[in-house]
């Protein structure tokens, strides 16, 4: 594949979508969308957003072409390009979104490792990352709306067994994956100018068994492990990026964890259980990073609910439940964190993740 051509379509589209944002009565008139990947469908289901109650509401489906199998979608934080992991035929493809729903490959998707899952992009969306979880590393990309996706001298990097999960801290200094069968997260240091990594002094860190995910908020990471029904909690040093254990670590969860994410002031984090199809919710110290079951834990949740995330308002929690093939809507309560289920919403296909794309931001 030419580079060119492809990054040329990139930027035409990211430049059409910005733009077309620009003047006031498309901002108003454009809404929100949330974007499911069908993993065994080959499709996007497509759903609008009501603003106020986080609701769904089915518009469409889209052909993901030749990303083969979609597993995990990453919004770049222009919020107008997804990122999508193609399991199946061992790549990961960019797409651009329009105010119309519309949701494009501007080309073809690029080589990764094998069985590539998760994407973790640099908060300056400069660098992606993706986890391959059977080939045991990470693949590593510069991007560019000029030239796309183009990976990184040294890529891909070796992590530990099975690398299910990749996520970036905030300040974009480390990558942290979570190697389900070695039993340990790999941390790496980010190079701020080539995006390649280098893993920390004492990286590995141990966990319990078949860690699966990493949640960082502020100060504290978390890491369901699927086997131990259980999660990992850590201290993370901002200087050296390691990891420490919590005291008490790890916290009882439910069967088969495998996501995690925290609510928006940091007080909160709910884990999906797989086996259980239940969602743990968990007040977090402040202090010492401890977790104890929020008043109702665990809540009811769809069948196989395997993707968990917050919305930026901050109201909403929604989670991808690949056994029932639907997405399952939550309200918070904001002042002792319980979850109350709203709705859930059917997609054709097996739901394993999502990306909203809100272009009032």
């Amino acid at each position: 594949m030419d580079p060119k051509p492809v990054g040329a379509a990139i930027l035409l589209l990211a430049v059409a979508v910005i733009g077309g944002c620009g003047s006031n009565k498309t901002t108003v008139q454009s809404p929100t969308f949330f974007f499911v990947a069908n993993n065994d469908l080959n499709t996007f289901s497509r759903f609008q957003v009501d603003p106020g109650s986080g609701q769904l509401s089915m518009t469409g489906s889209i052909s993901s072409g030749a990303c083969n199998g979609p597993r995990y979608l990453e919004m770049h934080p222009s919020n107008k390009l997804v990122f999508v992991t193609c399991q199946l035929s061992n790549t990961v493809a960019v797409f651009a979104a329009d105010p119309t729903g519309g949701l494009v490959s501007p080309g073809s998707p690029v080589p990764a490792g094998t069985s590539p899952f998760t994407v973790a992009v640099h908060p300056s969306g400069n660098f992606v990352y993706v986890s391959n979880i059977a080939s045991n590393n990470v693949s590593a990309y510069t991007f560019s709306a000029a030239t796309g996706l183009t990976e990184i001298p040294g890529s891909p990097f070796a992590a530990g067994a099975t690398p299910y999960w990749a996520e970036i801290s905030d300040s974009g200094s480390f990558l942290y994956v979570a190697n389900r069968d070695s039993n340990n997260v790999s941390v790496f240091r980010v190079d701020a100018g080539t995006g390649a990594l280098t893993q920390i002094v004492g990286s590995p860190f141990p966990t319990d068994l078949g860690p699966r995910a990493v949640a960082l908020t502020g100060k504290f990471a978390f890491v369901p492990n699927r086997f131990a029904n259980n999660v990992s909690a850590f201290t993370v040093d901002p200087v050296s990026g390691a990891l420490t254990p919590v005291p008490g670590s790890p916290f009882p969860a439910g069967t088969d964890p495998r996501s995690a994410a925290a609510d928006l002031t940091g007080r909160f984090l709910y884990v999906p259980n797989t086996l259980s199809n239940d969602v743990s919710g968990y007040a977090i110290n402040q202090t010492t990073g401890a977790l104890t079951p929020i008043a109702g834990s665990p809540f009811p949740g769809g069948a196989i609910p395997l993707q968990i995330d917050v919305d930026d308002s901050g109201k909403f929690v929604y989670i991808a439940n690949s056994g029932s093939n639907s997405v399952t809507v939550y309200s918070i309560d904001s002042a002792g964190g319980a979850l109350h289920l709203m709705q859930t919403a059917t997609t054709p296909g097996s739901a394993v993740s999502f990306a909203k794309v809100d272009f009032h931001q």
